[in-house]
């Protein structure tokens, strides 16, 4: 699988991330710019899902909605934005979506705060498809959430040999999460996973206690422990060259067991990682 043939994103570190999942029609975080690069893109999406409030993760929500509100376009279709409860910034936020939207809206707003644990179904997809909230480890004092998208397929049962339906992993989103939870029903189709530093700047991930982050090698390593199928690096410093990030993440791959295919979002781009 080519994950572009799945995914339209955006992502670097500070400046804005988010990533549009075609097939469920879902937004994992909106970062500026978000509905310039999608444009008539933005009546597709049903779902918005937020990890944290912070800029380079929401400060694309307003104009999308807003977008959605006057451009050309589908405005019976209803946008849900998901966010982490009590996260005080994006309450905010959405306070001033309310009040600059009150009465001009064309289109049903949901808005859902929500716990770790939530289940959400996703009635648009083919098949039943749910999205699942987890908790991920980044701003201190600071509820952030993944997510990941759970699709039912038939499965052989190992015990039985009879078909069975279960869910199974289909899209994985850690937010800035240096601490992820992933599915145990099977290995997760494509994974998206913050790596914003470099081993040589591990010391400087580390002393960032308020905003943890990964390095591109520690997030390899997570992905060999999960067995994921695709993993995409993502939310990458501008410090760095493209070019020396995928060095250092074919590295890491050879120096690792993982085994699947790895990916680097970069800016608009989805690179591919080679082995060395």
């Amino acid at each position: 699988m080519n994950p572009s043939d799945v995914l339209i994103s955006y992502s670097l570190a500070l400046y804005s991330t988010w990533f549009y999942h075609k097939p469920a029609r879902c937004l994992f975080d909106a970062g500026e710019g978000v509905a310039t690069a999608l444009g008539k893109k933005v009546f597709a999406i049903n779902h918005v899902f937020l990890s944290h409030g912070h800029e380079d993760h929401v400060a694309g929500i307003s104009n999308l909605v807003n977008v959605r509100n006057l451009a050309a376009g589908e405005h019976e279709k209803p946008l849900t934005i998901y966010y982490p409860r009590h996260d005080k910034w994006i309450d905010a936020l959405i306070e001033y979506i309310e009040k600059k939207q009150s009465g001009l809206m064309r289109y049903p707003l949901y808005v859902q705060p929500v716990e770790v644990g939530d289940e959400f179904e996703i009635d648009e997809a083919k098949r039943p498809t749910k999205v699942s909230a987890f908790e991920t480890k980044h701003a201190k004092g600071q509820l952030c959430l993944g997510y990941e998208i759970q699709q039912e397929r038939q499965v052989i049962d190992p015990a039985t040999g009879q078909a069975m339906s279960r869910y199974w992993p289909l899209f994985f989103y850690s937010g800035d999460g240096f601490q992820s939870y992933h599915s145990p029903d099977g290995r997760a189709d494509i994974a998206v996973h913050e790596a914003t530093f470099l081993a040589r700047d591990a010391g400087e991930a580390a002393q960032r206690i308020a905003h943890r982050h990964c390095t591109v090698e520690s997030a390899v390593e997570w992905g060999a422990s999960q067995d994921v199928k695709i993993l995409i690096l993502c939310h990458i410093s501008d410090r760095y060259e493209i070019n020396e990030v995928v060095q250092a993440a074919s590295a890491a791959k050879s120096a690792s067991a993982f085994r699947g295919d790895l990916y680097i979002a970069y800016k608009d781009q989805i690179v591919p990682v080679l082995s060395d």
